[in-house]
């Protein structure tokens, strides 16, 4: 009897080994893994000499500032303090580089949208007007991806794109 209480004695001690090396193992792979920044989805590459605040959707050939206009690009993302405004004066932005405001077709190919290629901004202005009222516009909610018109003197922020170079 003794022999089999130092024989699972012995058979704890090994497996609680084990376990506490693959635990130690996994957060210190976790860890790692935190430490660098998130990968691209394959969709999107950044653009030569832009540090990461320029990619270029590979599905539409479009390019896009990954922060929205008025911010500035980290590294891992966004600072600064992003235009908030009327569709008014969210049309007359442009930026260097032939940087627009976008259609809204144009922000339809982002969705389904990424908060690790496009940081915050939950809804952005596009270019086109509503058809059908004087005082609406369209624009995208990002959280959920879907186009949505809004009063044109609604403040929403703007991400700039441009035509692939």
């Amino acid at each position: 009897m003794k022999k089999n209480t130092v024989h699972a004695k012995g058979y704890l001690r090994k497996n609680l080994a084990i376990v506490l090396g693959l635990l130690v193992f996994f957060c210190f792979a976790g860890f790692v893994q935190a430490a660098q920044p998130p990968q691209l989805p394959a969709r999107f590459q950044v653009v030569a000499n832009s540090n990461g605040a320029i990619v270029r959707d590979n599905n539409s050939g479009l390019e896009w500032q990954r922060c929205a206009y008025g911010q500035s690009w980290t590294g891992s993302g966004c600072s600064g303090s992003a235009w908030q405004g009327s569709w008014h004066d969210a049309v007359r932005i442009t930026a260097p580089d032939g940087f627009r405001v976008p259609t809204i077709d144009e922000l339809k190919t982002l969705a389904p949208y990424d908060q690790n290629v496009f940081p915050g901004a939950y809804r952005l202005w596009s270019c086109s007007p509503d058809a059908y009222s004087n005082s609406a516009a369209w624009g995208l909610h990002f959280g959920g991806g879907y186009p949505s018109n809004g009063l044109k003197g609604y403040g929403s922020q703007v991400r700039l794109v441009r035509d692939g170079q």
